[in-house]
């Protein structure tokens, strides 16, 4: 009929014109493979001890307000006797952890994905940037039906590979928990670069005022500081982290934030090019 020979040759172009598109960019961040381990208590070590058995590299420090006084000889498992971790900022793939040694010295080590035990849950302080406060994480579950980004699973929390060794308000054994912890951290680490597909965000930097609500907004922790040669900051995002969720633009009172994809003259550019290259 005429309606189905019309809607063949609507697909026929539809296809000619999709293969002239353009693919997206795709920036890539090679991962760090190393858990930190923040406590000492069993379902912290147990963490350990699961991911030290599963093959994996694992840092143990102290929580802040008690240094690591002994740890089991477990394989792959590292011990800093003696240390405190102080703070951490990073996301998944990219942790940074301030940790004060047992000679008083100061130490950054970089890790792909943080547990911290409870002690270490009520007192450790993530810092998004030095020069703005810690920044509070949630690990509640959500209640049945509730929606919300992102969606926390038992023992993860809003930062994306900072983990729980102990989450509360789970019936289980602190050996159980432990495990459950190590196998996610395990999980939540690709075994190759990070990428996304193109939909970021970005931030015009004469516009940006340095607020920081960005920087708190994202999920991802994809937005970071920078600052410029007159002393004040300004907030850049990361590509290669940045799902496009679109969290920082509703929120930036200067509208500084926003992506080429809600662009109006963007995408009658794209489409006008893909028409003329299909004609």
């Amino acid at each position: 009929s005429l309606a189905v020979s019309r809607f063949k040759g609507l697909l026929q172009r539809s296809i000619r014109r999709a293969a002239h598109l353009k693919s997206l960019p795709t920036p890539a961040r090679q991962y760090n493979f190393t858990t930190a381990i923040i406590g000492e208590s069993e379902a912290a070590l147990r963490s350990a001890q699961t991911l030290g058995q599963m093959g994996m590299e694992v840092f143990l420090f102290g929580s802040p307000d008690r240094p690591l006084p002994s740890a089991p000889d477990y394989p792959n498992v590292h011990a800093f006797l003696g240390s405190c971790a102080r703070s951490l900022k990073g996301t998944v793939g990219d942790f940074r952890v301030v940790v004060i040694m047992e000679d008083g010295t100061h130490q950054v080590f970089s890790a792909g994905a943080v547990i911290l035990g409870d002690s270490a849950r009520r007192n450790i302080a993530y810092m998004p940037h030095p020069d703005m406060p810690p920044h509070e994480f949630t690990h509640s579950m959500q209640a049945k039906g509730l929606r919300g980004i992102p969606f926390f699973v038992p023992g993860a929390t809003s930062i994306p590979g900072l983990l729980l060794a102990s989450p509360p308000g789970i019936n289980a054994s602190e050996r159980i928990k432990g495990t459950a912890a190590g196998i996610l951290a395990a999980t939540v680490m690709p075994r190759g670069p990070r990428q996304n597909k193109g939909y970021t965000v970005s931030i015009n930097e004469n516009l940006c005022r340095g607020c920081g609500r960005c920087v708190n907004a994202c999920p991802y922790r994809a937005v970071s500081f920078h600052t410029n040669t007159l002393g004040s900051g300004y907030a850049v995002v990361d590509e290669a982290l940045c799902k496009g969720c679109g969290d920082c633009i509703s929120i930036c009172p200067s509208n500084a934030a926003d992506s080429p994809y809600r662009d109006r003259l963007f995408l009658e550019q794209m489409i006008e090019e893909v028409t003329a290259q299909g004609s």
